[in-house]
């Protein structure tokens, strides 16, 4: 048997591959092998061999020994994406090497700012021929030093047994091709087959379960393979590839589009123009709740005009200069307004130092370099690259990720601004007091620059309700209501107007009565408000002494800032997602921790409940491959992903453990149908608790958002330490409503009675066990429902943080005998229309 000795490629430590942060690696997806964490900067041979591959953005390579093991050499993770800056070759495809030979030099300090991680891969990619059988791993090894012994050859061709042939052509849609961790992923699936593989493109044709062969085919992002296979059961093999492919390998899926779209402003401009409403004429408008409050003023109508851009440019270097200048200036702008705002705005600059990623994102500059490649001026090939991942996002099933258009257009319209000395916000920079902006969509640049104290409400025809400018709004305490649809477009300019963002309701030429009744109300709602709020930092109790714990929900680092202003006694749910969407890998034990040690630390010692990564079909990660389903929101969801991909869960429970002091976290786990599944979880957390050698208990919740666990809560609290009603999925669920679905969202009402009986029904099944319950969902921050779940026997809300002092303040005028029985009567109700009607007829202030 051949054995051939691998030493190490540079000076460092190694370590395991389990330690890359992409699985890929850690999974060993590619193959088998060591990573070593460099301190010396140039890439050396580390055996004889031919020079097989030089990857495209030259941060990998790959070497045939003349024992016939490939070796994968990758320097750093997600380094694909510097496109080839800061690597310099040295070799080139079929040269001859020795051990110790040179081969891509690159720029430590450069890849230690803008790459994932510096871990050097080495790794054995043609693991069905050769075999790891030795490896030096945990200590510090120089150039040179022996690293892997690696057992066998090239291996024999297997006969294939049936002379089956299938062949499938399908497009390559992820953005940087087959780079590393898509080869992989298409490998390891092609190796399940015991024929053979091969995948053609750009004339060539390679073995599709040879990694390094695939990356060698240098594919792009919109070029066509064809995948052929022969053997058993070729026709399935074939279409499962080509779903693979189809589905991206792991990677995000960006379709190609041939021509830029119109752009967004200049094509709702096309749209046949409606007549503003007639002055003195009361109009209702509806829309949806984006930030609360109510608000009188004048309506100032903002009208964003795209400007004329010329297509052809004057010589693409020219225009790459061009363009890199405009990207700086618009980096310096964002800069220059996140130091003028300081610390104090949190929530607010983290949006915009999401701006400044963007302004970096590869994505975006590489396909504005192609345009001008092809002869576009900067603005055109900015302005075509912006408004083609504007519609990718469109086009996505994830509102979330749909809402994030907005910061899109807007870092677009900024370094257009710059390239063209056009085309900025159209907020004027002089507002009248009590101006309420009327437009078709707001950008959130164009609430950074409005004066304190000018601006009173928001009404828009588009946008949504988690979109970064309602985010800001409800920020900076403006009432919003957002997607009132095309009829926003009428309102007139300097028409009077009430915006009631507690009611989503927009009302147009209101009578002077209407006007001075809305004034009056705002003025007792501001004072009311000001004895809430500096009550709002005491315990919260009924008047007869029952102890409520009113929590806050946070999404994001900042919240908990607030929340803590607002008088929050803890935080009740905090959705991890933040940390892991919008990313191509995932966030290492040691950013997780330090995000959550931050958010404790805001929250100075209260609470901290924290809900493990809650993702899925309808919530896809780019770096964890789940299979494409017809209904993801009945498939692989919450902690059934987590106990999937235990290296994720195990990650994101040693982070918590991580957080001091000990126990003021709580872990709640999303999605639980069963008592095995907190069984499992459990074990994991006891497991990491032993591995981190901590002593001190943390608690273990279940979410219950599915019917068949509020019907086994009394099962769920035999293993759980605390169960928190997520009442926004439980009201889909039980009313068979896709949320989602704009034909019957509108019935969805989480006050209905068969959800209340729900509650009734796990607050039952928790007393058995002595276990609290808590209602985290939407009904939570609804003063309405505070009274229906006190008197179900429900003891913690935690509820968006500006509702909080209100809400505490509500709560200590409730007595609970009185709130026990106006429940029982809600329980006996037939629509939750009947139920607001019940709460408001009883507390008439609300």
């Amino acid at each position: 048997m051949n054995m051939l000795k691998l030493v190490s490629p540079v000076s460092g430590w190694a370590t395991r591959l389990e330690e890359v942060p992409d699985p890929a690696f850690s999974q060993r997806m590619v193959g088998d092998g060591i990573a070593v964490d460099p301190t010396s900067a140039e890439l050396r041979a580390p055996c004889d061999g031919v020079v097989v591959s030089v990857h495209a953005a030259r941060h990998a390579c790959t070497l045939r020994s003349d024992t016939g093991a490939e070796i994968l050499l990758h320097i750093g993770i997600d380094t694909v994406d510097l496109r080839g800056e800061g690597f310099t070759v040295r070799v080139q495809e079929g040269q001859s090497v020795r051990t110790g030979d040179p081969l891509i030099a690159f720029d430590m300090e450069l890849l230690a700012r803008r790459a994932r991680s510096l871990l050097t891969a080495m790794v054995v990619v043609n693991g069905e021929a050769c075999t790891v059988t030795e490896r030096v791993q945990d200590r510090e090894v120089a150039v040179g030093d022996p690293l892997l012994t690696v057992a066998g050859g090239a291996g024999a061709v297997q006969a294939e047994a049936s002379t089956e042939t299938a062949e499938r052509r399908v497009r390559l849609l992820i953005p940087h091709g087959l780079h590393a961790r898509p080869a992989a992923v298409f490998s390891r699936q092609a190796r399940l087959h015991s024929g053979t593989v091969s995948v053609s493109g750009k004339d060539r044709t390679v073995n599709g379960k040879s990694v390094v062969s695939l990356m060698g085919l240098g594919a792009h992002h919109g070029d066509t393979l064809t995948l052929t296979v022969r053997g058993e059961q070729a026709e399935r093999v074939a279409q499962e590839l080509a779903d693979l492919v189809t589905a991206g390998l792991g990677d995000p899926v960006h379709p190609v589009v041939e021509q830029p779209p119109v752009p967004a402003a200049k094509a709702r401009a096309a749209a046949s123009p409606a007549l503003p409403f007639p002055a003195g004429t009361e109009v209702l408008l509806k829309g949806t709740i984006a930030a609360p409050g109510v608000a009188v003023g004048q309506a100032i109508r903002i009208l964003e005009e795209e400007p004329e851009i010329a297509e052809n440019g004057r010589g693409a270097a020219e225009e790459q200069r061009h363009l890199a200048d405009a990207l700086a200036g618009a980096r310096r702008d964002i800069e220059a307004m996140i130091e003028r705002e300081g610390a104090d705005a949190s929530t607010r600059m983290e949006i915009f130092r999401a701006h400044l990623s963007l302004l970096d994102d590869p994505e975006l500059t590489e396909a504005a370099g192609r345009e001008i490649s092809a002869g576009r001026s900067a603005a055109w090939a900015w302005r075509a690259a912006v408004e083609r991942h504007v519609k990718v996002l469109h086009e996505l099933d994830d509102p979330l990720l749909a809402e994030r258009v907005g910061d899109l257009r807007d870092i677009g319209r900024r370094v257009i601004a710059r390239l063209t000395g056009k085309g900025g916000s159209p907020v004027p920079a002089e507002l009248p007091r009590g101006a309420i902006l009327v437009a078709d969509e707001l950008l959130p640049s164009d609430l950074a620059a409005v004066p304190a104290g000018r601006l009173a409400a928001l009404c828009t025809a588009r946008g949504g309700p988690t979109s970064h400018v309602a985010i800001l709004a409800a920020g900076m305490g403006i009432p919003a209501v957002v997607a009132v649809g095309d009829a926003a477009l009428r309102v007139p300019e300097g028409a009077p107007l009430i915006v009631d963002g507690d009611r989503g309701e927009i009302h147009v030429f209101p009578p002077a009565e209407a006007r001075e009744k809305a004034t009056r109300a705002i003025a007792t709602r501001a004072a009311r408000r000001e004895a809430n709020l500096a009550a709002a930092h005491e315990e919260c109790r009924t008047s007869d002494g029952v102890r409520i714990e009113v929590f806050a929900n946070i999404g994001r680092p900042g919240d908990a800032v607030a929340a803590t202003e607002n008088g929050a006694e803890g935080c009740g749910l905090l959705r991890t997602e933040f940390l892991f969407l919008e990313r191509v890998t995932a966030p290492s034990e040691a950013e997780q921790s330090a995000q959550y040690q931050e958010i404790a630390e805001a929250l100075r010692g209260r609470p901290l409940v924290i809900r493990t990564l809650d993702v899925g079909g309808d919530k896809p990660l780019a770096y964890l491959p789940l299979p494409a389903e017809e209904n993801p929101v009945l498939g692989l969801r919450g902690v059934r992903v987590s106990l999937r991909h235990p290296e994720l869960l195990r990650m994101q429970l040693r982070a918590i453990l991580r957080v001091r002091p000990a126990g003021v976290c709580r872990i709640l786990v999303p999605m639980v149908t069963d008592a095995a599944e907190m069984l499992a979880v459990r074990a994991v957390l006891d497991a990491e608790r032993r591995e981190l050698g901590l002593t001190e208990p943390i608690s273990l919740g279940a979410m219950i958002e599915v019917p068949v666990a509020a019907i086994l809560a009394d099962r769920l609290a035999a293993e759980a330490d605390f169960l928190s009603i997520g009442t926004n999925d439980l009201t889909q669920y039980a009313l068979a409503m896709d949320r989602g679905n704009p034909h019957v969202a509108a019935r969805l009402d989480g006050l209905h009675p068969g959800v209340l009986r729900m509650v009734a029904q796990t607050v039952e099944g928790a007393r058995k066990h002595g276990r609290p319950v808590a209602v985290c969902g939407g009904i939570a921050s609804d003063p309405r429902a505070a009274p229906l779940l006190i008197g179900l026997g429900v003891t913690e809300l935690s509820a968006t943080p500006a509702v909080v002092p209100d809400l505490k303040a509500f709560i200590r005028t409730l007595t609970l005998p009185h709130c026990v029985d106006v429940a029982r009567k809600a329980l006996e109700l037939d629509s939750g229309d009947e139920v607001r009607a019940l709460v408001t007829s009883t507390w008439p202030g609300l």
